[in-house]
This record gives C-alpha cells, sequence and structure tokens, in this order.
C-alpha cells in the first residue's frame, strides 16, 4: 500500500488531515508549498495518491497536476477546495484528477474514495510487475514516458511476450484511462469484412448487412484501440487506418459521410514489418505513422532472471483457481524451467504452470510434474530461433489433428500469422 503524499500550506489542517489519515490505516507525508511537492514527486511511487490544496503560497493544486501528468506520472490526484472553487476544481478533473473533495466534507468523503482508488490500483497490478530484468526495467520507464501523451505506440515482439499486456499497462497510465481500451486481433479479420469490423457499416453496404453497424473505431471514442499483428491488415484497409489517423475521420462502408473520432492507435507484430514493406504487403508510410514510439520486447529466454519470479505469480493464481495450497518448486523443477527455451514466452510459462500445480499433488511442484514441449535447452547454440518456431508450429498442428484454426489458437496466433508461418517454413 503506497503513501498519501498531502500538500496544505495551512499546517494545523495538514496534520489533522495526516492524523485522520493515521486513523484509518493510511501512511501520508506532507508538505506546505509547490516547491515541497515536486522534491516528493522527484521520488514518487507508482501506488502513492496526491491530496493536494488548490491554493498554495507558490502556486497552486491544478498547475501541481498539469506537471506530474507531463513527467508521465499518472498517480491519483485529488483537489481539497474550498467553498466557492467549485468551477476551477472541475478543470482539475479534465486533467486527470480523480476527484475534487471539500475541506468541510473530508472527513466523511476522502476514507472510501481513497479505500476505493486503492483496490481499483490493486486490480491493475499483474504479472509484469514480477520482472525484474534489466530489460524490463527500461521498458517501464519507456510506458511511463510515452503514457502520458497521444504518440502511436508500435510493440514489437514474439507471440506470447505480453504485447496486449504492455498495451494495456500504457492505457491505464494515460489521460485516456477512463476511456474504453478496445483489443482487435487483426490476424481474425476476414479480408472482406475488415474495414466494416474497424469503421462500421451502414444498412445495405453489401450483402448481409441487414444492419447498421458501430466498429471498433467508433468503440474506441476517446480511449485507446490496440490491433494486435497488424501486418495482417490488407493494403486496402491500411489505407483507411492511414487516414482515419492523420485526418481523425473516417467513413463507415457504404456511408457517404465522414465521422470523427479521437482514438489512440497502439499496434504490435511478431512480424518484420520492414521485410513486409519490401514484399509489397504494408504500407511504408503507414509504418512511419505507426512507429512514433516503438517498444521492443524481448523473449523470455533473454530474461532468464524473470523465470523464477513469473512461475511463482503463475503458481499462485493456479492454486487460486483449483483451490490447493502448492508453494513452491523443487531445486530440479527450477532447473529445468530455467534451461528450458520457452519459445511461447510468457504464455507458456502460464499454461506451464497451471497444469504443474494440477498434477501437483502435495505442496512443491516437483521435475515430473512439468509438461515441456521436446524442444533443446536454451544452451544449444545450433538450433536456430526459427528452428524452434517451425517445430512448435508443427508441435501445435499435432495435437490439434490438422486444424489450423485450433492450431492458431493453441499458439496464441491469428489464422494468417500461422498460414504465413507455414508458407515460409515450407509446412503443407
Amino acid at each position: 500500500m503506497g503513501r498519501i503524499i498531502v500538500i496544505e500550506d495551512n499546517l494545523v489542517f495538514a496534520d489533522y488531515v495526516c492524523r485522520l489519515l493515521e486513523s484509518k490505516g493510511f501512511q501520508s507525508v506532507t508538505t506546505s508549498n509547490s516547491n515541497g511537492a515536486r522534491k516528493l514527486f522527484a521520488k514518487i511511487q507508482e501506488n502513492d495518491i496526491v491530496l493536494a490544496d488548490m491554493r498554495l503560497p507558490d502556486g497552486d493544486g491544478i498547475a501541481l497536476l498539469e506537471e506530474l501528468r507531463k513527467q508521465g506520472r499518472n498517480n491519483p490526484y485529488i483537489v481539497m477546495t474550498e467553498h466557492g472553487e467549485i468551477p476551477i476544481a472541475v478543470r482539475s478533473l479534465k486533467l486527470g484528477a480523480e476527484d475534487f473533495i471539500p475541506k468541510d466534507l473530508l472527513e466523511m468523503n476522502l476514507p472510501p474514495l481513497l479505500d476505493s482508488l486503492q483496490k481499483k490500483m490493486k486490480r491493475q497490478e499483474t504479472p509484469i510487475h514480477e520482472r525484474n530484468s534489466e530489460a524490463f526495467k527500461k521498458i517501464y520507464n519507456k510506458i511511463r514516458l510515452v503514457a502520458s501523451t497521444n504518440m502511436s505506440v508500435l510493440i514489437l515482439g514474439e507471440s506470447g511476450t505480453g504485447k496486449e499486456h504492455i498495451a494495456e499497462k500504457i492505457h491505464a497510465r494515460s489521460k485516456r484511462a477512463g476511456k474504453p481500451f478496445v483489443s482487435v486481433d487483426c490476424g481474425l479479420l476476414s479480408k472482406e469484412l475488415a474495414a466494416s469490423d474497424l469503421f462500421g457499416h451502414e444498412k445495405g453496404a453489401f450483402t448481409g448487412a441487414e444492419r447498421k453497424r458501430l466498429g471498433v473505431w467508433e468503440e474506441a471514442a476517446g480511449g485507446t484501440l490496440f490491433l494486435d499483428e497488424i501486418g495482417n491488415l490488407s493494403i486496402e484497409v491500411q489505407q483507411m487506418l492511414l487516414r482515419a489517423l492523420e485526418a481523425k475521420r473516417y467513413r463507415p462502408t457504404g456511408g457517404n459521410k465522414d465521422k470523427k473520432a479521437d482514438v489512440r492507435i497502439i499496434a504490435a507484430t511478431n512480424e518484420d514489418l520492414l521485410t513486409a514493406i519490401a514484399e509489397k504487403r504494408f504500407r511504408a508510410d503507414l509504418y512511419q505513422r505507426l512507429k512514433e514510439y516503438t517498444i521492443q520486447i524481448p523473449p523470455l529466454r533473454e530474461c532468464r532472471e524473470d523465470i523464477i519470479p513469473l512461475a511463482d505469480f503463475f503458481r499462485q493464481l493456479a492454486n487460486e483457481e483449483f483451490e490447493k495450497q502448492v508453494k513452491g518448486f523443487d531445486a530440479e523443477a527450477k532447473k529445468q524451467m530455467l534451461a528450458y527455451t520457452w519459445g511461447g514466452n510468457v504464455r507458456e510459462l502460464k499454461s506451464a504452470m497451471r497444469l504443474a500445480v494440477l498434477h501437483t499433488e502435495g505442496d512443491t511442484v516437483t521435475a515430473d510434474a512439468l509438461e515441456f514441449d521436446e524442444m533443446p535447452s536454451a544452451s544449444d547454440a545450433s538450433f536456430s530461433l526459427s528452428d524452434m518456431e517451425k517445430t512448435r508450429i508443427l508441435r501445435a498442428l499435432e495435437r490439434a489433428n490438422g486444424n489450423r484454426k485450433l492450431t492458431a489458437e493453441l499458439l496464441g496466433i491469428g489464422r494468417t500469422t500461422l498460414y504465413n508461418k507455414m508458407k515460409a517454413y515450407g509446412i503443407e
């Protein structure tokens, strides 16, 4: 549980607020001016909450809120007001403040609001916070920097590395956090209906269009649209997407009028888009528009210090799901987990830990409870990444009895992506 940063120039009232917080089980730290607040902001933690007076001797609480947001910090921010300051306080909400509370109602309204905020922040905690590798420390910093902007973000990484999870983190820390986060797997969009899925259609626009339909672009208005496997979109739909991004206008299929929608795009792919551009499968101008900011997620095998902490996190989730009390892993199980290649990355690790807990009868996961694909260890330098991916696809096809739709689901990729990879690896 984080601290409550109290910014209040009336020392008597500040003491009252801190004692109120302490009586309700909250930790607090206080300062009486804007300069002191800036010093505290320099060391602020993600789970800290700010409680600021509207008027300060060297500035005001709203200006401090603007500074904090420009730094990429999206900590919950509550403004304390006097009577007559309500119209000004409303402006703070537009800048991303969580709420404002009149000082004479503080004792009644503040504790339940803080409880609600801390529960919300706890729900947002996910496995990414378990990752302490140097690579992910840099990724967290990139998320913090880009979240408060409106820049388009391109997330690159292998299947299963958690690209959607990173996108959700960016949205949750952005000024759009209160608006929709809409996720679309472009690999699942049919070529014929992709434009309709994205931008909607009018009644009668094509055979089968019996009623008007809103697209995901309109669903995400004011918020964030996450387009996974962006390389699967056709050139025609790419052109429509580029126009929507640049003009902030789009036209539903069969429509005769443009619509407006302010949408932030976060795109992701495990494909080499530069190769796709060279092969005329992806527009260079759209690529440049999408990659205003790029985040590259390394595969799990390159962040081995994350494997055991993540495995432990997934063990706890599996304990809750299966109502078990598995407490950890024995030495041999840890050794095998660290030696394994994890071609499916974090997604594969989560699945393996779920099965391991299910198969464990005692309180410790042993090596016998682990089920790995028959793949070489990470120390086998002669086995290339492409060989590893081809092996995973072949095994998934075998498990699915050749059913390509099920194979794509097992691999966690779109069907179009699967077809492209099968063609590239010469898999019949």
